[in-house]
């Protein structure tokens, strides 16, 4: 096989996991806002009205919780002005795009390294998954959280390298990183300490006084958020937490305790971070470089580890109020993963001759196979999501028993892209059901019902299932339709991840039997409410109510207190 013929090989390779990536990410992308997406719309509102460029700068990099979202309103605006409307998934796919920005600068390490263009096979397998899926199909978040790591790691880059136009560009992207996100504070004062220690006093001077200028206008006008509880947790239970960050990519792993794959994998990682961070101060104390780029190399990881593990602390400090699961969370894998790939680059760049391509390949394969996991892991969070997001737009937008859309002309209203959905189909359906008790052409919609259990508690609905079977994806599934006298809900009932190994991985099982979901009535309006199961299999959709009802007294809404 020809030189070139192998390279097209190795590049078509490496394009799968990108093209698998984004083939998942359009099955189960909607243009529908999601929690603070909706702030993006007040954005366009606000900047549209803005009579003067200070109104707009300050709308621009106003603060949103905890954060500057500086880039995330930019690309919104520009959307908005291509395009005429804001479409929610436009902003996460620029969010994706800036994901796939960590790939190039690792081809470049491993380059200049004089590693082949085959030791880059693995780092799409490992960094493109659905491990991320939460920031995947979040339009705010997606440019927020994939967009802060890749400026975040292109700054490291530009800052150690020692050509004069880079640091001029590290400054800049420096900058915008502080916009994305909070916690792009860090990088500018990691670049001056990573220079400093390489005894480029003058550069590290110049990096520090941008990173101190930095956070001073990040800080300035800010006010605390009051928005996470405050953590109980004991300190051994907030190191445990740490090292379940730093190993949260194991969650996808097949094994019983995935919390506890996640604590000793992050113990490992940390492990190997340490070992990696020593001896590149050993070899930077010693000044002894063989090959000019193998200093750059070591100030880059040195810098990438920093980060990772500066982030967890944060994190951990910030987020465990909220308790341990949630921090090996989707949004927080990203970082578990980045230090997967720092280690990568230490196993790999040492290796020479004979040894190079046996170890790479049997890489490869733990790459593959972890990609595998992973997707058959989430699959059921993407599900889960979509079915989440398109019964939240069903409520908000139909508040009438007619089903009909409240006319609205203003400015406001036009700014998102009207795209159809799939619960358009059933409007009339439901309508019949609620007159007739049964509309539709779904099969043992009887059985079904007799099956599913409706508990009423104090301050919610809970409906269970344990012989439901349907290995259909996207918008199939079971949701619940509240009919009262003045309107309609519409909720979704939630799947579990088929534990089985041998049918999750050989037939394609992903879902275990059975559904649930748990209903507030924090969510309802006051009033008696019938209650049907939809069942949507492929195009057919079946709805049946029988004798279940419930009643609903007046409940306070829980509201999220924000600053925007």
């Amino acid at each position: 096989m020809s030189k070139g013929v192998l390279t097209l090989l190795v590049i078509f390779i490496i394009l799968i996991p990108v093209g698998v990536y984004f083939g998942v990410w359009d099955f189960y992308a909607l243009n529908i806002p999601k929690w603070d997406d909706h702030v993006l719309k007040a954005f366009i509102v606000e900047y549209s009205q803005a009579g003067s460029w200070q109104e707009k700068l300050k709308a621009v990099f106003k603060q949103h919780n905890e954060h500057r979202i500086a880039l995330d309103r930019i690309f919104t605006w520009l959307d908005y002005s291509i395009f005429g409307t804001l479409n929610y998934r436009h902003l996460m796919m620029i969010g994706n795009l800036l994901l796939i920005g960590v790939i190039p600068l690792w081809y470049i390490l491993l380059k200049n390294n004089k590693k082949p263009l085959f030791a880059l096979v693995p780092i799409p397998f490992i960094w493109l998954t659905l491990a991320f899926w939460e920031n995947m199909y979040w339009g705010m978040a997606a440019i927020q959280n994939f967009g802060v790591i890749t400026l975040a790691l292109w700054t490291i880059y530009l800052a150690v390298n020692p050509k004069p136009i880079y640091l001029a560009l590290a400054i800049l992207m420096g900058a915008l990183t502080i916009s994305t996100s909070a916690i792009g504070i860090l990088i500018l004062p990691i670049c001056a300490v990573l220079l400093f220690l390489s005894g480029d006093r003058k550069r590290s001077a110049l990096l520090a006084l941008a990173g101190a200028a930095g956070i001073f206008a990040y800080f300035w006008t800010y006010k605390q958020p009051d928005t996470n509880p405050d953590s109980k947790a004991s300190l051994f239970q907030l190191v445990k937490g740490y090292m379940a960050f730093l190993g949260s990519f194991a969650e996808s792993i097949p094994v019983r305790d995935h919390f506890g794959a996640c604590v000793v994998m992050g113990i490992v990682l940390f492990l190997v971070a340490i070992s990696i961070a020593s001896t590149i101060l050993f070899r930077i104390s010693r000044k002894k470089y063989s090959v000019k780029f193998e200093r750059i190399t070591d100030l880059f990881c040195l810098g990438a580890i920093m980060f990772i593990l500066a982030t967890g602390l944060i994190v951990v400090y910030g987020r465990a109020g909220f308790g341990l699961e949630g921090l090996i969370t989707s949004r927080f894998k990203i970082y578990s993963v980045l230090l997967l790939m720092v280690a990568y680059l230490y196993v790999v760049i040492p290796i020479r001759g004979s040894f190079l391509s046996p170890y790479i390949t049997a890489i490869i394969f733990l790459a593959v196979t972890f990609n595998v996991f992973s997707y058959h892991y989430h699959l059921v969070d993407a599900y889960n999501l979509r079915k989440y997001l398109t019964t939240s737009q069903f409520n908000w937008m139909y508040t009438n028993k007619d089903l009909e859309v409240s006319a609205d002309t203003s400015f406001a209203a036009r700014i998102v892209e009207k795209t159809p959905v799939f619960y358009t189909k059933w409007l009339p359906l439901i309508e019949i059901a609620d007159r007739q008790g049964y509309a539709g052409n779904s099969r043992a919609l009887m059985e079904l019902y007799a099956s599913t259990k409706f508990e009423k508690s104090k301050d919610k609905l809970i409906v269970k299932n344990a012989a439901f079977k349907s290995q259909r994806l996207q918008d199939s599934g079971i949701y619940i339709l509240l009919s009262s006298n003045k309107r309609f809900y519409v909720f979704p009932t939630s799947r579990s991840r088929n534990t089985k190994r041998k049918e999750l991985f050989l037939k394609q099982y992903y879902f275990a039997s059975g559904f649930s979901a748990e209903i507030p009535f924090s969510e309802l309006e006051k009033g008696d409410y019938k209650v049907a199961i939809i069942r949507q299999q492929g195009d057919e959709t079946g709805i049946l109510f029988q004798k279940d009802k419930i009643s609903v007294d007046a409940v306070s809404q829980n509201k999220v207190k924000v600053n925007w």
